[in-house]
């Protein structure tokens, strides 16, 4: 259960990885896969299920496991996954005013949020 609500970006993420996993493990089982990258078999499993996000640590395992890169199983690592991606800029000209207020709201409580922890 994550902590938050996933972003549209991070479902997106997970269903990529899931993905990539499945297609460059084919013929091999869950538990193969986690024996030769020594994540457990649930740990793999929920990145299967799009329950889990890898971490970092876990990207690099299962590429050397695969023999593959990182960005080839997460476009996280991909150095051009953001210039695919719209702007910021972009997405926030499309909203109608309404939603441009909402969007203005939210990131002024982030800011001061962050603010207030460092």
């Amino acid at each position: 259960m994550p902590r938050h609500e996933l972003s549209a970006f991070e479902k997106h993420i997970r269903r990529i990885i899931a993905q990539n996993l499945k297609s460059a493990s084919w013929g091999m089982t869950q538990a193969e896969l986690g024996a030769k990258s020594g994540i457990p078999t649930s740990t793999i499993s929920g990145y299967f299920a799009q329950r889990s996000t890898p971490s970092p640590g876990n990207v690099q395992r299962l590429a050397d496991a695969l023999n593959m890169p990182k960005s080839a199983i997460d476009p996280r690592f991909d150095d051009h996954l953001f210039e695919k991606q719209p702007g910021i800029e972009d997405l926030y000209k499309q909203l109608s005013p309404n939603r441009q207020q909402i969007v203005l709201h939210v990131a002024q409580e982030q800011l001061t949020e962050q603010r207030q922890q460092s």
